[in-house]
């Protein structure tokens, strides 16, 4: 009797190929999950290219936000070169083109306006904005003599990432008004050579823009609580409109990049009568 035996049948290289991805894709999450024991998920998220919100401390975020006007020195800080097309090539590509500091006893100025050195038109719309609200102002109030003011103005500019970012900070009190804080920034892509929105930065950041939307509902939201707080104890408290656009990414033009950080600012004094502010740190 002659007896056959079967050749085992033979595994095709497809199915090979699918058990080893399996195998990897397992192994890789082996790896995931104890790195994450051992080194911590903000460790690992810088291996794997996962950037997102830095994580930090209420005191630490507190203390950033505390030290805002420190960064304010009238210069710009630099941490990379640029190649750009300046409209005056002895001077920095920003520097301070009106500067003012009298005080008397009717009214307290020291104005430093920057100026944006770049042969672009964005950024001379920009420079005559400047001159055209706070210099001016300047030379009204001292023209008029106006009593009982005290104003300020103040700037810096920092270079990071390929973008230019610059921040003008006035401080204005006249007579019995209310204090008022006016805050403009303009932010520029070195490399585009053209001025970039809140949420090109995000993506330059390679941040998420629903986690970054998230963080300002957040901050905000415990903003408005602090408020009702106080109003619930008698004082007269600037009051937010939770619902309001202005809260949108796509809607924000006010922010400020410095060491790694986003500074994204609701300065609600730029259209009302208030010196009131808030700071979202990304």
């Amino acid at each position: 009797m002659n007896l056959e035996i079967q050749e085992k049948e033979k595994i095709s290289k497809k199915t090979i190929a699918i058990y080893m991805i399996c195998i990897s894709i397992c192994i890789l999450a082996i790896i995931v999950v104890i790195g994450i024991q051992i080194l911590g998920n903000d460790v690992i998220d810088n291996i794997f290219g996962i950037n997102k919100i830095t994580k930090r401390t209420e005191q630490e975020e507190a203390t950033l936000k505390a030290n805002f006007e420190d960064i304010l020195k009238n210069e710009i800080e630099k941490k990379q070169d640029y190649d750009i097309q300046k409209i005056n090539n002895t001077q920095e590509i920003i520097y301070t083109s009106y500067e003012k500091k009298e005080k008397n006893d009717k009214y307290d100025i020291n104005i430093n306006l920057p100026y944006i050195n770049i042969n672009n038109k964005e950024a001379q719309d920009f420079n005559n904005e400047m001159k055209e609200t706070f210099e001016t102002k300047a030379e009204n109030i001292i023209k008029d003599k106006s009593e009982n003011v005290i104003y300020t103005v103040k700037y810096q500019a920092n270079i990071e990432n390929n973008i230019l970012s610059l921040i003008v900070y006035c401080d204005l009190k006249e007579e019995t008004s209310a204090q008022r804080v006016i805050i403009r920034t303009f932010n520029f892509n070195l490399k585009d050579k053209k001025e970039i929105n809140l949420e090109k930065t995000i993506e330059g950041f390679n941040l998420k823009q629903k986690n970054v939307q998230n963080k300002i509902k957040k901050d905000i939201k415990e903003a408005q609580r602090k408020s009702d707080d106080l109003k619930a104890l008698g004082y007269n408290i600037f009051s937010r409109d939770l619902d309001s656009e202005i809260y949108n990414v796509k809607n924000i033009e006010e922010f400020f990049i410095y060491n790694n950080n986003i500074y994204i600012i609701f300065a609600y004094g730029n259209n009302k009568l208030t010196s009131e502010k808030d700071i979202v740190i990304i």
